[in-house]
């Protein structure tokens, strides 16, 4: 029986596109908030530091993604590099991180939804949000990345047009004191701020269904990853410098109370308009990743059967309904700022097993400097540990039902097997 696989669908600009679609939203719209709130201004070294991890990670990405081109990301390089166990424990963690991702995503659209049309509850919301974006994702990745190319576009532009309007009002006076939580605030601000970059690797993920990937794939990372970085400091620079840190800290939607404080109208219904279109869109692009490793795991028996059915379009809609339900439930009732920390540590701890497996590349395969792989291997292991002790706790929690979830699943298998022979 030939193996199920998906087909190549996405060019260049519908790869830089979801790249970029991924890492803007939830992050410069809410978690610069409790960021702020921890580093105070040195939340700028926070962004760099995290983007820096970030680059080494795309990189280790970029560069398994070329040597094996299949869906799944860390979960299928994990395994043929280092073994079942790594690459079941990839794909454990990036399912519980991102799956989180599109329902933290919905809970910022329905936090700044309800701050525009108060009338609105915020919880409704980001329930009727996670349900479009799951509707959207079954019927097919030509539409929803249809949907992403635009959206994205407009989200740059609510972006640059913030940083325009606000820049003229900035008083340098609120970077000082800088770095209020000093060394160990600004490693757990990055631990958080880390959150914000995650979606570089979605085009990774999306590899079987990218066009001409061993070119594609690269150029597309880097272009969005660098673009996100210039974008989140010239934001996070207008915000300090109009609001402060504390003034930040203490928003639920810090972008527009900004623009609130220098009685901007025309930028108040920007940036509103922005962090809606940009959030849903991030969660919408989230989806469709993690639902490709959903897909992926099953492939491989690491999950149960029926997820990687495909539908119309050879989309695995079953994946995509799966993740979408744990989706709507994170924003029915997950709180936000610790379904941010939990779904960092994990991603952090998914990049680890992707920096271990490019270390673990032969010269030959090798397209970037081994000591990218190893900066991104230090950079991830300190950040996922440099969070606060309860998110810690809860994600080494999910780590160990996963690992309780496929040892039943194995000494079932093997019963199953001794009971025919």
């Amino acid at each position: 029986m030939s193996e199920v696989k998906l087909r190549p669908q996405l060019g260049m600009f519908d790869a830089i596109s979801t790249g970029m679609a991924a890492i803007l939203g939830a992050g410069i719209f809410a978690v610069i908030a409790p960021a702020a709130g921890i580093a105070g201004p040195a939340l700028l070294i926070s962004l760099v530091i995290a983007a820096f991890v970030a680059f080494c990670n795309a990189l280790s990405s970029t560069q398994l993604a070329a040597v094996f081109p299949r869906s799944g990301g860390t979960y299928e390089f994990g395994r043929h590099m280092l073994g079942p166990w790594a690459g079941y424990l990839a794909g454990w963690m990036f399912l519980a991180a991102n799956t989180v991702g599109p329902g933290v995503s919905a809970l910022v659209f329905g936090g700044y939804l309800h701050a525009v049309w108060s009338v609105i509850p915020a919880r409704t919301a980001a329930v009727s949000a996670a349900l479009i974006m799951t509707v959207l994702n079954a019927g097919g990745i030509k539409r929803s990345v249809g949907v992403t190319d635009i959206v994205v576009i407009l989200s740059i532009v609510s972006l640059l047009a913030f940083v325009v309007i606000g820049l003229p009002h900035a008083h340098a006076s609120n970077f000082s004191p800088f770095a209020t939580g000093g060394i160990g605030g600004i490693l757990r601000a990055t631990g958080l701020l880390f959150f914000a970059y995650t979606g570089y690797s979605r085009i990774a993920t999306l590899v079987e269904e990218v066009r001409n990937p061993r070119r594609t794939i690269p150029i597309a990372t880097i272009t969005a990853l660098g673009t996100a970085v210039v974008l989140y400091l010239l934001v996070a620079i207008t915000a300090l410098s109009i609001l402060g840190a504390s003034g930040i800290s203490k928003s639920s939607s810090p972008l527009e109370s900004t623009m609130t404080t220098l009685a901007s109208t025309a930028g108040i219904v920007i940036i509103s308009a922005g962090a809606l279109l940009t959030t849903f869109n991030e969660g919408l692009s989230d989806l469709l990743g993690v639902s490709r490793v959903a897909f992926a795991m099953e492939r491989e028996a690491d999950l149960p059967q029926g997820l990687a059915k495909l539908g119309k379009g050879q989309n695995p809609w079953r994946s995509v309904l799966f993740v979408g339900t744990i989706s709507i439930l994170i924003a029915a009732f997950a709180p936000l700022t610790i379904a941010i920390a939990v779904s960092s540590f994990g991603i952090l701890l998914y990049y680890s097993v992707t920096n271990l497996s490019a270390l673990k590349l032969a010269n030959k395969q090798r397209m970037f400097p081994r000591w990218l792989a190893i900066a991104g291997l230090i950079g991830c292991l300190a950040l996922a540990f440099s969070l606060a002790p309860k998110e810690i706790g809860i994600g080494l929690a999910i780590i160990s039902i996963g690992i309780i979830f496929r040892v039943f699943r194995l000494a079932t298998r093997r019963m199953k097997k001794s009971n025919i022979q």
